[in-house]
């Protein structure tokens, strides 16, 4: 997981990095590394499919913008998003979409 920070126009500091949902990760590592199969344990997945916990349209990550006071969520994750200039990062936030503040 990267971790970026950058100042948007306005002179907000945001934090950002992605969220890759535990599941993806397991079928990236499985599809990825067949060889290795008999090294990574018994499967941990038990009951139903996890995919169908999260809010559609985030089943594959996202990437999430936080500042001070507030947070917001960007999918799908825009590729080398760790490797963009401030400036870009922040029109990726202001594309992003906030989500509600809980008290």
């Amino acid at each position: 997981m990267a971790l970026r920070t950058f100042t948007d126009s306005t002179g907000t500091e945001w934090k950002v990095w992605d969220v890759i949902p535990a599941f993806v990760r397991e079928e990236e590592e499985r599809t990825g590394a067949e060889s290795n199969r008999e090294n990574k344990g018994p499967e941990r997945r038990r009951g139903p499919d996890r995919r169908n916990l999260l809010t559609p349209g985030l089943e594959q990550g996202w990437l999430c913008f936080e500042c001070d006071a507030e947070k917001r969520r960007l999918t799908p994750i825009p590729p080398d998003w760790d490797q963009r200039t401030d400036e870009e990062l922040a029109a990726l936030c202001s594309d992003a979409t906030a989500r509600p503040q809980v008290s």
